[in-house]
């Protein structure tokens, strides 16, 4: 007995999502010359549905009788693939079980690898404080910065780093950051002000955000 197994994913847009469902379509074929019965087909990480396949002569082929299901989870993005293989065992006349892997073609006991769209992004947000209180501005006085780290893709980032050459940082780097999350509370940064910042009136700067 042979056993082809195909996934079929596509979301329409390429941007995978947590709860996507990967489906997957079985061909059994009898590569023997007697006919097996009670033909199973098992594979512990999807969602089964159908069978089993009662009788298949020699050389005959079914397509129908098994399909399967798969939901995405984060790891599988992060991954960028999700990789599975099925067994299917089937019973000969003699009372003997045949067995095999599934495979990409009828010759081959290749696992299914399905890919999955990664699509990496990161937002940040800086917000400037700085009031002494009276609006007469003094060399000397603080800046303060907070930082809003947001990951605005579709995988976990990590070694998340927030770099401003003209301010002192402090705090970081984020560890690890999951898609959708954000980070408000790891970097903060200050700025003493000088003569030159009062005579134009304005600080200005830019931080940037860096993440694998």
């Amino acid at each position: 007995v042979a056993l082809v197994k195909v996934g079929t994913y596509d979301d329409g847009d390429c941007t995978s999502e947590v709860g996507d469902v990967i489906t997957y379509a079985f061909s059994v074929t009898n590569t023997g010359n007697v006919t097996l019965t009670n033909i199973i087909v098992e594979d512990p990480l999807v969602t089964m549905l159908g069978g089993p396949i009662a009788s298949l002569a020699p050389g005959a082929i079914d397509t129908s009788s098994y399909t399967a299901s798969y939901t995405i989870i984060q790891q599988d993005i992060d991954a960028g693939v999700f990789s599975n293989q099925a067994t299917v065992t089937g019973t000969a006349p003699s009372g003997t079980s045949v067995t095999d892997l599934s495979g990409t073609s009828i010759d081959n006991d290749t696992p299914t690898d399905t890919p999955i769209c990664q699509a990496a992004s990161l937002a940040l947000v800086k917000v400037g404080t700085y009031d002494d209180g009276d609006c007469t501005a003094a060399v000397g006085d603080v800046i303060t910065y907070a930082f809003s780290v947001s990951n605005t893709g579709n995988v976990t980032l990590t070694n998340v780093i927030v770099e401003d050459p003209l301010v002192n940082m402090l705090g970081g780097p984020i560890a690890s950051l999951a898609p959708g999350a954000i980070d408000t509370t790891t970097y903060t940064a200050s700025y003493t002000i000088t003569q030159q910042d009062i005579d134009a009136g304005v600080f200005s700067n830019q931080a940037t955000v860096t993440g694998t």
